[in-house]
């Protein structure tokens, strides 16, 4: 018969590789979620204008290529609010 400290200790190891399976789940879930978010904005914009785009992201390195869309992004908002309606 286990002792009281072996049955914790054969416990704690079922917790722990319950955890680490749990994490490789959550780990595959969101990167085919992020796999999803690709494939959807590539949908958007199309094959060839995503390698441009992610071509020219890698050219010029890119945090600077999300830099330059974000502030691009931040400048089209005002202009679209402005515009009259109809």
């Amino acid at each position: 018969m286990a002792s009281k400290i072996d049955r914790e200790r054969e416990a704690i190891q079922r917790a722990e590789a319950e955890l680490e399976e749990r994490k490789r789940k959550l780990q595959e879930m969101e990167r085919e979620e992020t796999e999803r978010e690709l494939h959807k904005l590539v949908r958007k914009v199309g094959i060839e204008q995503a390698i441009t785009l992610l071509g020219m992201a890698v050219s010029m390195k890119p945090k600077r290529a999300i830099e330059v869309l974000e502030a691009a992004a931040g400048e089209a908002e005002p202009k679209a609010a402005a515009k009259p309606v109809g």
